[in-house]
């Protein structure tokens, strides 16, 4: 290899593409169609800014398309490890919030879920009390990584909620944001005795709260490089669940509220 492919060789892996690359190769894996390097408008700046995967799977129920979106933002981060702080006694006050983002006719669909089944899918009813309130980037005196990626992943996910809201076409969109880091991942507590237990994980969950209230809640799952094809696998079968235990209320869902913006008024 000449010198000139070495030195952008090393560039490339420096700047993390390859794994951005390996992430989209596991959700291929995984059976999601994928979709890399889509654009999106920040609302705050005005200014368009890139989110790095889109996997996503789509059933036509009814003559009306449902969509799983799994919108990920992926981060290299050897030298750093992440943190994610937990208190399994913050969210007592959010037992009955599921910070998901989903479409209007979505909420319809949740609400018809909660009175008729008995089975809670992750993605529409994500465990809450097993999540971060936190999550940082170890040794860093900059910019903090982790929650710069937290945000910008929100704003997409929240940028393509607000367009589909905004269409007339017959769909349900729900949209799940993911973290990818190449590098380690590590929960930490406050035990009984009030001394910090730290663990390494290979994937987990935060919560992205600006107050109590549902609409202002985000649940934010992330996963490390270590155990990824099992992580994309794990989607896989929750995505194939949702379909199947939940095909009678995705049907009537579906049959009666197919286009979001005639509905911008229905309270659950």
């Amino acid at each position: 290899m000449s010198d000139k492919k070495q030195n952008i060789k090393n560039w490339i892996e420096k700047n993390g593409y390859p794994f951005e690359m390996m992430v989209a190769k596991s959700f291929k894996k995984a059976g999601f169609e994928i979709s890399q390097s889509v654009l999106f408008k920040d609302e705050e700046t005005g200014k368009y800014r890139e989110t790095d995967i889109i996997a996503h799977e789509s059933k036509n129920i009814e003559k009306v398309w449902f969509n799983i979106s799994f919108i990920v933002e992926c981060k290299k981060s050897n030298d750093k490890p992440w943190i994610i702080f937990k208190n399994n006694e913050q969210y007592t006050l959010l037992n009955k919030i599921y910070p998901v983002l989903i479409t209007k006719n979505g909420n319809i669909l949740i609400d018809s879920i909660t009175k008729n089944s008995q089975f809670r899918s992750p993605l529409l009813f994500p465990e809450i009390k097993d999540s971060g309130y936190n999550i940082v980037t170890a040794f860093n005196s900059k910019s903090d990584t982790a929650y710069s990626a937290s945000q910008s992943v929100l704003k997409a996910c929240e940028y393509l909620l607000r367009k589909s809201n905004d269409s007339d076409k017959r769909f349900c969109n729900l949209y799940v944001p993911i973290i990818a880091i190449e590098g380690e991942l590590f929960e930490s507590h406050m035990d009984s005795n009030n001394d910090l237990e730290l663990n390494e994980v290979d994937y987990s969950s935060v919560i992205s709260t600006k107050s109590f209230e549902e609409k202002n809640s985000n649940y934010i799952r992330i996963v490390s490089s270590k155990n990824l094809d099992n992580f994309t696998l794990k989607l896989r079968n929750e995505v194939d669940e949702l379909f199947d235990k939940y095909s009678n209320q995705l049907k009537i869902t579906l049959h009666n509220y197919p286009v979001n913006k005639t509905n911008r008024n229905f309270v659950i």
